[in-house]
């Protein structure tokens, strides 16, 4: 799903400029582990979602 997939790379897109602004290291950890589990269950939605719309 081209939307899904956007969505990711928005977020990843946006995580690498937060990356850049230099933030504390923890601060930087908790977000990085934000992204991981939103791309990661967003690509779960996508492949589910996948053959609703194939079909």
């Amino acid at each position: 799903m081209p939307e899904i997939m956007a969505i990711i790379e928005a977020a990843n897109t946006a995580y690498r400029e937060f990356i850049d602004s230099h933030p504390d290291r923890d601060i930087r950890i908790a977000v990085g582990n934000a992204v991981k589990f939103l791309t990661a269950d967003l690509t779960t939605a996508a492949e589910l979602t996948a053959p609703t719309r194939e079909g």
